[in-house]
């Protein structure tokens, strides 16, 4: 149980960052190159808000799925002695 716990959670912030995190990269990438860019500050304040919510959100998913799966190998490790 606890393995497919981390595996679902890891499976759900491989998607956020394909659904969110990478059009994102794309999009400031196709903002140029940042020494022709006009409004540095308002291509920053269009992307970092939602950049940093999402990649915080990814960060906690990870970090739910690792302890996810040191439980599961806790439990593994306790029913192999």
């Amino acid at each position: 149980m606890w393995a497919g716990a981390a595996t679902l959670l890891y499976a759900v912030a491989l998607l956020v960052t394909m659904g969110v995190n990478v059009p994102l990269n794309n999009d400031l990438a196709a903002a140029g190159d940042p020494a022709h860019i006009h409004d540095l500050a308002a291509v920053r304040e269009k992307f970092a808000g939602t950049w940093v919510a999402t990649n915080m959100l990814r960060t906690a998913l990870c970090t739910a799925g690792l302890g996810a799966l040191a439980r599961a190998l806790v439990l593994h490790g306790r029913a192999t002695r």
